[in-house]
């Protein structure tokens, strides 16, 4: 029986009593750095709506075709889907949104009044690019600088085809200058143009160069092997190199794998990755390791090099020794301890050094910038800005050596606070985003400030999913240059995106109305509204039953008159 009160002395604080939706949020909507609206964009492919899917991707992030192929999947690792059965493929429906989505039927985003301020950009990569984008369709005029000869920074020259087809990443960069940012390619600014010139020339400037500095290490003959990241931007040119039939890659983050991919397409038949890491303890995305054992890759943990031998200019092989245990400190520098004296040989054709990258910045040399321990730029925290007035920074610049995604969530943020810096408004906790008319909007965070995160121990009832496997993407035969994750078909999409638990957000599954005591919840277009507020018993049936965990109260339910 339901608690029975007078009405005369009694009432409900709030005349229309009803359920609050969206305080909360995913654990993948919150691991996501570039801030899309995971659970709207999957609940839109459920019903085969890709082009609506693709706008609301695109609404936050410009490059879903991209960042669906080579993310890392921060996202996927925090599922609530996981802990249930396996985590839901976001990674492959976001592709599937850019794959299938119909191009020719999307609203191009409309931009904002010209201000007539003009910004500055150093760096045509994922975070320069998404920064271009949005403060264009904010209104200003923007230029980017870029040192290579063709805009995309890592994804274009360092990312493999077989990762990442290009003609995808044209795509999506096309449309980035399609709302009239302008790009000056082979401008490396400290060569072809001063950073004061650009300063002199421009209202504000980002500073989105990345991290393509490559860690020289002090080693006999290191500069007989060949650099990773210059390895991966020749190839991607397309100039090719004759490894041999067996490399030699030192390192142990995604570079090192990508590099070791590379080799074995270019005709390697033995590949050895030597790293520092033990083997539960890789920085390299699992995925490469998968992969790495598919494609015959060894894989030597706890490992050191010590000196490159050479015959006749060229890195032969290496040295090393084992290692009982290793730190960085926050320069980067690596302190060892090594297992023992001993000293081992392995021997190759090609040798290639993958050890870490960092920001080149000597165009901002004496320029006033102050920089964090490893590098990095430093910036203030709520405003966004360098130590220099105007000037700002964005994506690994920033934050060291990341992925694509984050790149771009620090694009668009940045974005947000050089237009509040050239329009003279207050720092606020917004985010930018492209609104249903096409125009950009910057959305409040919250009233009640970040939603909360939904555990999957606070869902009641996720047996209202059936459990099912996670849907897998198609791979291609064979070790080529060819994309080798084909994706998600279409019905797998479908049915992949079903699986989602929706963790926060209603999903209008009927639940709470079904098993309502009072029989006062009636399902509407937005979702559950409580039709008789005065016969609500506050008993929590409908929280109990939600299979999202998205419904809270307000609180307190009841004060005396």
């Amino acid at each position: 029986m339901p608690p029975v009160f007078s009405r005369e002395i009694i009432r409900p604080v709030i005349s229309t009593t009803k359920l609050m939706f969206q305080a909360r949020t995913s654990p993948c909507e919150a691991a996501c750095p570039a801030g899309n609206p995971i659970q709207k964009v999957q609940s839109l492919v459920k019903e085969g709506r890709y082009d609506e899917a693709l706008r609301f991707l695109r609404a936050r992030n410009p490059f879903p075709g991209t960042t669906g192929r080579v993310c890392t999947h921060p996202c996927e690792t925090d599922c609530n889907r996981g802990t249930y059965d396996e985590a839901i493929s976001i990674r492959g429906l976001e592709r599937s949104i850019a794959d299938y989505a119909d191009m020719t039927r999307m609203k191009k985003p409309v931009r904002m009044a010209r201000s007539g301020k003009k910004i500055g950009v150093i760096g045509g990569g994922p975070a320069g690019l998404t920064f271009a984008y949005f403060s264009s369709l904010l209104g200003h005029e923007v230029t980017i600088f870029e040192a290579g000869p063709i805009l995309g920074g890592m994804p274009r020259l360092n990312v493999p085809e077989y990762r990442l087809p290009k003609d995808m990443l044209d795509l999506e960069i096309g449309l980035v200058l399609e709302t009239g940012v302008k790009a000056r390619t082979n401008t490396k600014v400290g060569r072809d143009i001063s950073f004061d010139e650009i300063r002199a020339s421009f209202d504000a400037v980002c500073i989105a160069t990345g991290t393509w500095k490559e860690r020289e290490l002090d080693l006999s003959d290191a500069d007989k092997a060949v650099k990773g990241v210059e390895f991966l931007r020749l190839v991607n040119l397309g100039i090719t190199r004759n490894v041999g039939k067996n490399v030699i890659i030192a390192g142990g983050g995604g570079v090192a794998f990508d590099c070791a991919f590379t080799a074995r397409r270019l005709g390697a038949e033995e590949v050895h990755v030597v790293c520092l890491e033990e083997a539960d303890k890789m920085c390299a995305p699992p995925d490469d390791l998968v992969q790495a054992r598919e494609e015959g890759i060894t894989i030597h943990n706890s490992r050191m090099v010590s000196r490159v031998l050479q015959q006749d200019g060229k890195g032969t092989g290496i040295e090393f020794f084992e290692v009982s245990s290793f730190f960085f400190d926050e320069a980067g520098n690596a302190h060892i301890k090594p297992a023992s004296g001993d000293k081992k040989s392995l021997l190759g054709e090609t040798v290639i050094f993958a050890a870490g990258v960092q920001p080149e910045l000597e165009f901002i040399k004496n320029t006033g910038i102050s920089l964090n321990a490893d590098g990095t730029i430093k910036l203030d925290a709520q405003t966004k800005s360098t130590s220099v007035a105007g000037v700002f920074a964005a994506g690994d610049v920033v934050v060291g050596p990341s992925i694509v995604a984050s790149a771009v969530g620090q694009g668009r943020e940045t974005a947000l606070a050089v237009h509040r810096y050239l329009t003279g408004k207050d720092t606020a906790d917004e985010v930018l985003v492209i609104g249903d008319d096409g125009a950009i909007v910057a959305e409040p965070v919250g009233r009640e400030g970040r939603p909360h995160v939904v555990a999957f121990e606070e869902m009641w009832n996720p047996e209202h999913y059936e459990k099912t496997p996670r849907k897998k993407t198609g791979a291609s035969a064979g070790i080529s240059f060819q994309e080798r994750d084909t994706g998600l078909d279409q019905p797998s999409a479908t049915a992949e995106a079903a699986r989602c638990f929706h963790c926060g957000h209603c999903d209008k599954c009927g639940k709470c109305v079904e098993d309502c005591p009072g029989l006062i919840l009636e399902m509407k277009e937005e979702g559950p509204e409580v039709i008789y507020p005065d016969e609500c018993w506050h008993c929590g049936n409908c929280r109990i039953s939600c299979p999202d965990s998205a419904i809270s109260y307000d609180f307190p339910l009841y004060t005396l008159v």
